[in-house]
């Protein structure tokens, strides 16, 4: 009987905690509409991970599903696991907004998280990344794949900065 009271105690502790994580959400009223407003694809320069981190600049363009595409500078750091050589990454996210018409500049800022990694040649990577101001109305999709080519491994903390750029990637 007390296995019982144990489970269950374990299980009703869990759906409390579930529910207070979702109360801030509720409390903020409604969610605005979101849609689908373009694409984001960064290429990145060629990187070297020494272990624990490494720092790659990336040149990026926004394709938007209505106006003039938008470019950007800046730059992707690891830090954690990070070894190896890396040739220039490709990055894709869906750009997700309350309009589908995005202003340039709009993407502009700082988006953190987690990245992972493997390649022995070719090789792909995961990029969870949100951005660190909860009041933008325009965010990437929280998960990008990029393929990459190199010797390389990575299990690292991420944070991506982009800056508005006149000119277009190369």
């Amino acid at each position: 009987m007390s296995n019982f009271l144990s489970r269950s105690m374990a299980i009703t502790c869990a759906g409390l905690g579930a529910t207070l994580a979702l109360l801030p959400a509720f409390a903020a009223g409604p969610a605005m509409p979101q849609v689908a407003a373009g694409l984001l694809e960064c290429r990145g320069a060629f990187a070297t991970g020494y272990g624990f981190g490494s720092t790659r600049t990336v040149k990026c363009e926004y394709r938007p599903s209505l106006g003039v595409n938008h470019y950007y500078s800046g730059t992707m750091e690891r830090v954690g696991l990070d070894f190896g050589v890396s040739d220039q990454a490709s990055m894709l996210w869906a750009v997700i907004a309350t309009s589908p018409a995005v202003a340039p500049g709009a993407l502009a800022g700082k988006y953190i998280g987690i990245s992972t990694g493997f390649s022995v040649g070719p090789g792909f990577s995961a990029n969870m990344l949100a951005s660190d101001d909860a009041t933008k109305q325009v965010t990437l999709q929280p998960l990008s794949v990029s393929s990459d080519s190199g010797l390389s491994v990575s299990i690292a903390g991420a944070t991506l900065t982009l800056e508005p750029s006149a000119a277009a990637p190369q």
